[in-house]
């Protein structure tokens, strides 16, 4: 399944492209080849929002005893991630902005690593 661009507006961006795509990291039309990524917020939210519900479930299930309960939980939280990945809205980015947010994503990772050595 291909997704739209938002600066040709003709499907060309993969399923798995437009799930992985940060600032650092967008991901490439292959009609345009233009550079383009969802937010972090969204793909942060769909992630909590699937979590939450497999919590809650599984809560639920234990204190009901019942793995019925547990299963729905795990089949709406796989149908939640499937439509909101294809409504999430992807954004133009340039090459160089994508290039900066690779940079300082990359001395970001440097910095905790060097922390990490000291606890």
């Amino acid at each position: 399944m291909t997704h739209t661009c938002p600066r040709c507006k003709r499907p060309g961006i993969g399923n798995f492209a437009k799930r992985w795509s940060s600032r650092a990291g967008p991901a490439e039309c292959t009609v345009c080849g233009g550079l383009s990524h969802v937010l972090a917020s969204t793909g942060g939210g769909i992630w909590a929002a699937g979590v939450v519900i497999l919590v809650v479930s599984l809560i639920g299930a234990l204190g009901l005893h019942s793995a019925l309960l547990f299963a729905s939980g795990v089949v709406l939280a796989v149908a939640l991630n499937i439509r909101a990945w294809k409504r999430a809205k992807m954004y133009p980015i340039s090459a160089e902005s994508a290039s900066s947010a690779g940079k300082v994503h990359w001395a970001i990772v440097g910095v905790y690593a060097f922390l990490a050595l000291f606890q």
